[in-house]
C-alpha cells in the first residue's frame, strides 16, 4: 500500500482486516498530504504497529532517506517547508534526505541581473519572485515557460504549474492558451458531465425526458450555453420579440413563461428573425430528443445522437479545431468531450442492455466520483501540465512553477464547516465528544495551517531540478509566508523587490511591440526598423496575424459619414437621460443604440414600483400591497429565503409610497397628471 498518509480511519480499519495474517508492505510520508479535505489522517500511521501486528508480530520500519528525485537545492527547500509542520508520532524519520552519489545535475537558468533566484545548495535552483499585480504574475509564468522551452531547450512536458485551487487553474489555462502555450489538465480535474459543451446537452436530454423540468432559469442557461450561443443582447431581443407578439395577440404573460413555451413548441419561433436563431436550435434539439426518447427501443445512445445531430455544430467545431488558435483549442476540447460522452453512453448500453434513457441520466449525474472523465484524447503534443496538488501527487517534473502564493489563498486558514458544525461533528465521531468540545478555534486554525503546509510541501516535492514560486504584493494582495520558507531572504536584505517582467517570447507580443515602435516619429531608426520587420512578417506565408496595417484598429475608414439624426429628425429624451447626456454624450449614444448593461434586480424592482405608482397614483397602502403581490411573479424571483427578503424590501418601498400619498393629501395637494409627455422644439 503506497501513500498511507492519505488514508482516512476507515481505510486503516480495512487494511487491518485484509492484512491480518499476511505480509504487508506499506509506505508513507506524513508531511506530504493532499487529501486532508477528504478526511486523511496522517497521524494514524503511528498506530500501524498495533493494527498490523496486534499480537506481538514482527513489524519492521525502514526509513527511506536517499533523495532520488531532488537536487540538493530542492531537497533543502522541501525540508524547510516540512520543518514547519507539527511532527507526529510515526514521522520521526521522515525529515532526513541524503543525496546519492551521482553526477551533478545541470543548474537551472539564472535571470540576467536578477536578485531573487536563490541557490540553496549546489545543484538545482529554487527561486522566489514577487510581482506587482496578478496580471504581471500570469505574464511572468508564461515568460518562464517560454524561456525554458526556447532558451534552455526543455520540452514543455518537462514543466508543471501547480496551483492551490480550481479557480486559479482555470485562469492560468485561459491565459496560457491565449499566449499560444499548449496546456494539459489531468483527467481527474475534469469530469465529462461538467464540461461546458456537455452540460447543456445533458440539460436538453433531461428536458426531452421530462419537459416539466424546463423552467425560466434552465431555458436561459440552455440559450446562453456553448451549444445555444446566444449573447445577452440576443436574449434580450428574443424576450422583447416574444413579449411584443404576446401583447399584439391580447395576452399578458411574462417573457419567462413565453421563453419556456417557445422552446417546447418550435412553431412559436417561426415568425422571429435573427434573434430567434439560438432559440430555434435549442427547440429543435428538444423536439428531436423527445421523438427519440418516445421511439420504440430508444436508449441513451439514440437520444444523445438525436440531440447532438440536430444542433448542426459538428462541422463548425471541426473547422474551428482544424484552424487552430485559442478558438480551435476550445473547439477541439469540446469535440473530445462529446466523444467521451458518447463512449460513456455506449459502455452503459453494452453493460445494461434494455436500460432506458432515464437510467443513463441518473447514472451520470449521481456519481460522487468522476468515473467517466474527459480522457487525454488528442493530447499527444508537447504541453505544459496544469494541476492542483491532489493531481500532482506521485509525479515529478524537472521544472515546477508554483504561482498564487497569497495569504488567504495558500494558506487558506479559514475555519471549515462552521455554519453547520460539520467539523465539530466529525471530531466528536473520531475522537469523542469531550475531545471535540475542548478544541478551541485557535487549535483548529493551527491544524488547518498544518494541512495547508502538507499540501504545499507536496507541490514543492514534485520538482527535480528547478522550483519557481511566485506571489503578488499590492494594496489588495499580500504574499504568503510560504514564499519565504522555500527561498528565505539573505541576511543583508530586509525585503524582496519586484521581479521585472519581460515581453513574452511569442509572435503576437513581438508584433505588438513592433507596432508600438512603428508609430513613433517616422524618421527614427527604431520606427524604420520596426516597419521593415512588420513588412517582412506581413509578407510571410502564411502572414503573421496583426502585422499588416489593414488589420489594425483605428485605420479603417468610417462606415458612414451620415449624421446620427437625420436633418429635421426628432431626438427623444427622458429626464433620467439628461444627466447622462451632460456627463458623457458618448455613453448616452451607446445606450440609445442598445448598448445598455444587463438589468439587475435593483433596477427591475425600481421599474416595478414605478409602474405600480404610475398605474395607481391615488391608491391606499393595502391596494399597493395587493398590486405588488399580483405583479411580483413578473420578476421571476425564486421562492426561497432570499426571494422573501427581496419581497420584504419591495413591500417597504410601496408602504413608503402610500405614506407619501397620504402626506400629499394632508397638505392639500391634488394629482394633476401622471407621466405627462411634453416636447420642446430647439432652434437648428
Amino acid at each position: 500500500v503506497d501513500d498511507m498518509q492519505e488514508a482516512n480511519p476507515a481505510v486503516f480499519e480495512l487494511l487491518a482486516d485484509i492484512a491480518a495474517g499476511k505480509d504487508a508492505l506499506i509506505t508513507y510520508s506524513p508531511d506530504t498530504v493532499v487529501q486532508g479535505f477528504r478526511g486523511a489522517r496522517p497521524d494514524l500511521v503511528a498506530e500501524l504497529p498495533q493494527l498490523l501486528a496486534p499480537a506481538g508480530g514482527t513489524f519492521l520500519e525502514r526509513p527511506l532517506w536517499t533523495a532520488h528525485r531532488h537536487t540538493p537545492a530542492v531537497a533543502d527547500a522541501w525540508l524547510a517547508v516540512a520543518g514547519r509542520i507539527s511532527r507526529r508520532a510515526g514521522g520521526q524519520s521522515a525529515r532526513r534526505l541524503e543525496q546519492p552519489h551521482r553526477p551533478a545535475q545541470p543548474e537551472g537558468p539564472a535571470q540576467p541581473g536578477e536578485e531573487h533566484p536563490v541557490e540553496v545548495a549546489p545543484g538545482g535552483t529554487v527561486e522566489a519572485h514577487l510581482l506587482p499585480s496578478p496580471v504581471h504574475e500570469l505574464r511572468y509564468v508564461a515568460q518562464r515557460i517560454l524561456e525554458a522551452q526556447l532558451n534552455d531547450g526543455r520540452e514543455l512536458g518537462d514543466i508543471a504549474v501547480i496551483v492551490r485551487n480550481g479557480g486559479q487553474l482555470s485562469q492560468l489555462q485561459r491565459y496560457l492558451a491565449g499566449q499560444g502555450i499548449p496546456v494539459r489538465i489531468p483527467v481527474a480535474e475534469s469530469a465529462v458531465r461538467d464540461e461546458v459543451a456537455v452540460r447543456p446537452l445533458l440539460d436538453a436530454y433531461a428536458v426531452a425526458l421530462d419537459p416539466a423540468v424546463l423552467g425560466p432559469e434552465a431555458a436561459v442557461a440552455l440559450l446562453t450555453s456553448r451549444i445555444g450561443g446566444a449573447t445577452a443582447i440576443e436574449l434580450r431581443r428574443l424576450r422583447q420579440s416574444l413579449r411584443r407578439e404576446e401583447l399584439l395577440g391580447g395576452g399578458g404573460r411574462t417573457s419567462d413563461v413565453l421563453l419556456v413555451e417557445a422552446l417546447l413548441e418550435p412553431g412559436a419561433l417561426a415568425t422571429l428573425g435573427i434573434e430567434g436563431h439560438s432559440a430555434r436550435r435549442i427547440a429543435r434539439m428538444i423536439h428531436c430528443g423527445r421523438e427519440a426518447a418516445q421511439a420504440p427501443g430508444g436508449n441513451a445512445e439514440t437520444v444523445l445522437w438525436a440531440l447532438w445531430n440536430s444542433t448542426g455544430l459538428a462541422s463548425r467545431w471541426t473547422e474551428a479545431a482544424l484552424a487552430g488558435g485559442a478558438a480551435g483549442a476550445r473547439a477541439d476540447r469540446d469535440l473530445d468531450a462529446m466523444m467521451a460522452l458518447f463512449h460513456t453512453a455506449e459502455r452503459f448500453v453494452d453493460q445494461l442492455p434494455g436500460s432506458g434513457p432515464e437510467q443513463f441520466l441518473e447514472y451520470l449525474l449521481s456519481q460522487e466520483l468522476p468515473m467517466d472523465t474527459l480522457a487525454a484524447r488528442a493530447q499527444l503534443e508537447d504541453a505544459v501540465e496544469l494541476m492542483t496538488p491532489a493531481s500532482a501527487a506521485g509525479r515529478e517534473w524537472p521544472v515546477v512553477i508554483v504561482p498564487g502564493l497569497q495569504e488567504g489563498v495558500w494558506p487558506n486558514t479559514r475555519l471549515r464547516g462552521e455554519l453547520l458544525g460539520s467539523t465539530l461533528f466529525a471530531d466528536a465521531v473520531e475522537h469523542g465528544v469531550e475531545y471535540a468540545l475542548q478544541l478551541d478555534p485557535l487549535s483548529r486554525l493551527r491544524e488547518i495551517r498544518y494541512d495547508e503546509l502538507r499540501s504545499f510541501s507536496t507541490a514543492v516535492s514534485r520538482a527535480q531540478q528547478v522550483l519557481i514560486c511566485t506571489a503578488v504584493s499590492s494594496e489588495d494582495e499580500q504574499p504568503s509566508s510560504f514564499l519565504d520558507y522555500v527561498a528565505p531572504l539573505g541576511p543583508d536584505r530586509d525585503r524582496r523587490g519586484f521581479t521585472p517582467v519581460e515581453r513574452p517570447l511569442t509572435l503576437r507580443a513581438l508584433v505588438a511591440e513592433l507596432r508600438q515602435y512603428a508609430q513613433l516619429d517616422a524618421g527614427t531608426p527604431e520606427a524604420l526598423e520596426a516597419t521593415a520587420v512588420l513588412g517582412a512578417l506581413a509578407a510571410a506565408e502564411p502572414p503573421v496575424p496583426g502585422a499588416h496595417p489593414a488589420t489594425w484598429w483605428g485605420l479603417a475608414p468610417l462606415s458612414t459619414e451620415e449624421p446620427v439624426v437625420p436633418a429635421g429628425g426628432t431626438v427623444y429624451v427622458s429626464p433620467s437621460k439628461v444627466e447622462t447626456v451632460q456627463k458623457s454624450p458618448l455613453d448616452w449614444f451607446v445606450q440609445a443604440a442598445g448598448g445598455e448593461a444587463a438589468t439587475d434586480f435593483a433596477r427591475s424592482l425600481g421599474t416595478l414600483v414605478h409602474a405600480i405608482a404610475q398605474d395607481l397614483p391615488d391608491a391606499s397602502g393595502s391596494e399597493y400591497l395587493a398590486e405588488l403581490v399580483r405583479r411580483w411573479p413578473a420578476l421571476g424571483m425564486k421562492d426561497n429565503w432570499e426571494g422573501k427578503l427581496d419581497f420584504q424590501r419591495a413591500e417597504t418601498m410601496v408602504r413608503k409610497l402610500a405614506q407619501y400619498v397620504l402626506v400629499m393629501r394632508s397638505e392639500g395637494r391634488s394629482l394633476v397628471g401622471v407621466e405627462q409627455d411634453f416636447e420642446v422644439k430647439l432652434p437648428d
